[in-house]
């Protein structure tokens, strides 16, 4: 089968879009050798030069003109290589005005009206944003054959929002964005508890949170730790027990490296996301067999199964509920091991570059008989 890739970053930049193009990009191409990149690079760049307008409530890449332009180029290609199938990966404003010739599934983590109004960097968008931003996200949805969505979350509001039928939707989650995988290590039991927080937006990833349940167990433990990783936080800076990592890259040997060993010295991945439509570091989390502690919130649910494979709590959870959980799961150690090898176990299952493989291939094959 032909394929052609479009995806709205480029799949050749491992840290453009959290890497999710460069993965699902090595994963289609593994599958369907015959696989053609329609990129778009410089139009890329304006586009996302542009985006800090979306605070006075403009989102350029929802702009008709600008998705005409994108359209246009993406038909020019696409004659060119005459594909069988599309895959699209997140690129709604490429697509939405493309010659419906074209079969296409398309995949992404939530569809436009899912997320206007579950961000808050989106709720500042005025009304004729939001107006023909739908009407751009209503007319892709109507050029695609299947829909796979990553969480039930980005499902069922895609089908609530759009009156997408069922048989034209998936749950496929995407995988954890490692170039190798990790193994599992059991981790140290009898040492100080040591949490890992990572994420490059810190307010929105609850980061202000995870350093409040840090300091009650803290004060709990007496040698409790937390360590950092994607931003430094003024906050978080000088406090004893706490360790700010700063940004590792994983296109950095030795970042990497590091990257790698505070995942296999954690205790627990805390990041309790206030928005998260997804969260890939989750997926990751689970390729250390790791527990994660989380919100419940979004697609988070679909990654994290509460009691299972991690903790998951109410949005509205005090600190010392978190406290509390973590503790109880921390001082059981037959409690402790069975999340962390359920963890590994899902990860293996689910959460993996292959298994989203497998999703696509019976989401092309249904297209195909159709």
């Amino acid at each position: 089968m032909r394929l052609g890739y479009i995806s709205i970053a480029s799949p050749f930049d491992r840290a453009s879009w959290s890497g999710v193009p460069w993965y699902s990009h090595k994963e289609v191409k593994r599958r369907f050798p015959d696989t053609h990149v329609i990129d778009t690079p410089r139009l890329d760049k304006i586009v996302t030069r542009l985006a800090p307008l979306a605070r006075a409530g403009i989102l350029v890449s929802r702009e008709p003109l600008v998705a005409r332009l994108l359209s246009r180029h993406m038909d020019r290609q696409l004659e060119a290589i005459k594909p069988d199938a599309i895959v699209a990966v997140g690129a709604a404003h490429k697509l939405a005005y493309i010659n419906p010739k074209w079969p296409v599934v398309y995949i992404a983590d939530a569809l436009f009206g899912s997320i206007i109004d579950y961000y808050d960097q989106y709720k500042r968008l005025n009304t004729r944003t939001r107006r023909v931003g739908n009407a751009m996200q209503c007319s892709m949805v109507d050029r695609c054959n299947m829909l796979m969505m990553t969480s039930e979350w980005g499902r069922a509001s895609a089908a609530r929002t759009y009156g997408i039928a069922d048989d034209r939707l998936m749950t496929a989650p995407y995988g954890a964005n490692l170039e190798a995988d990790p193994g599992f290590q059991p981790p140290v039991v009898g040492g100080p508890l040591k949490l890992l927080f990572a994420g490059y937006a810190w307010d929105r990833k609850g980061g202000p949170l995870a350093l409040d349940i840090w300091r009650e167990l803290r004060r709990r433990t007496n040698d409790a730790e937390l360590h950092i990783v994607g931003c430094r936080p003024p906050e978080a800076s000088g406090l004893e027990g706490v360790h700010v990592h700063g940004l590792l890259k994983k296109s950095d040997p030795a970042d990497y490296r590091r990257f790698v060993q505070l995942f296999a010295e954690s205790s627990f991945f805390l990041m309790p996301s206030r928005q998260e439509a997804f969260g890939l570091v989750y997926c990751e989390t689970a390729a250390f067999g790791r527990p994660a502690v989380a919100i419940s919130t979004g697609g988070v649910p679909t990654i994290v199964k509460d009691g299972e494979t991690g903790l998951l709590l109410p949005p509205a959870s005090p600190t010392s509920a978190y406290a509390d959980r973590i503790l109880a799961t921390w001082s059981d150690d037959a409690a402790y091991a069975a999340l962390c090898h359920a963890a590994r176990a899902d990860y293996e299952q689910r959460l993996n570059w292959g298994a989203w493989g497998d999703s696509l291939e019976r989401a092309l094959q249904r297209i195909a008989a159709d």
